[in-house]
């Protein structure tokens, strides 16, 4: 009798087993079917080909890089941006042209590219392209933003692997900044936005210390002043003498670092 229980106990135990791997198998399928159908609708919207005109793609994208025969990849505000695609109204598509040699080449953080000899702007990707005709009397305009777009953006001027000299102005007082102590300066530099000229400004005014730090490469002279704390202003001197200039607010990082560190203000010498 004892050896007929125990037959009875182990089968009991295999039937309990086969039937939990069937439950097990049955609920792993159903939930995996119900995951494949709850992501299908998103890999179709994905997939879908975007059929709006390329340069009304690269019209609304927020991440755009610039580059010119000078210096590469750098990031564009978007208040230029946006002043920039706001021509893009008055181009005409037109055939490809005989003879077209960029200055400026651009691209999108998800691909788009662009370039333009600034009597022609091309769209493309790897699949299709498009060409437009600069009108003549947009072309000085366009230029200058392009231009502005690289030489006063945040991102351009903080490149310390670009920079050849770096000299800071305080008062009668100027410090030589060596190389090894560029990178040191660049990651003090930390941008908030874009900001107009009237707070910077006032700013400036009130502040006990303000700053003028020279930066110059080999194709370029910027010069970057503080703003009391929390602002600086961006210059480029330009052909006809005249500055282009650019207003940023800040981390107060920069300016605690060129009181403290570089001209050691406020520091008692023993």
């Amino acid at each position: 009798m004892a050896k007929k229980r125990k037959l009875k106990k182990g089968t009991i135990i295999i039937i309990g087993i086969v039937l939990f791997f069937v439950v097990y198998f049955l609920a792993f399928n159903t939930a995996r079917n119900m995951e494949e159908d709850s992501t299908q609708p998103v890999k179709a919207e994905l997939d879908k080909e975007d059929t709006r005109s390329l340069i009304k793609q690269i019209s609304s994208k927020e991440k755009i890089y610039i580059s010119d025969s000078k210096v590469e990849k750098v990031r564009v505000e978007e208040s230029y941006w946006s002043n920039v695609k706001i021509l893009f109204s008055e181009f005409t598509k037109i055939r490809k042209p005989e003879s077209y040699t960029p200055v400026y080449n651009g691209y999108s953080d998800d691909g788009i590219r662009f370039s333009t000899d600034l009597n022609y702007f091309r769209v493309y990707t790897v699949s299709s392209e498009e060409y437009y005709k600069v009108p003549v009397a947009t072309k000085k305009e366009f230029e200058k933003l392009l231009s502005e777009s690289i030489y006063l953006s945040f991102d351009f001027v903080k490149q310390y692997k670009s920079w050849e000299t770096v000299e800071i102005k305080y008062k009668n007082e100027t410090k030589k900044i060596h190389k090894w102590k560029f990178d040191d300066l660049s990651l003090q530099m930390i941008q908030k936005r874009i900001v107009g000229k009237v707070q910077p400004e006032k700013s400036k005014e009130r502040s006990d210390y303000n700053f003028q730090i020279n930066i110059k490469g080999e194709h370029y002279d910027a010069v970057v002043e503080t703003m009391g704390k929390d602002y600086i202003k961006i210059s480029q001197k330009g052909k006809n003498e005249s500055k282009a200039q650019a207003y940023y607010e800040v981390h107060t990082k920069l300016y605690n670092y060129l009181v403290s560190e570089i001209f050691e203000i406020g520091k008692s010498s023993k």
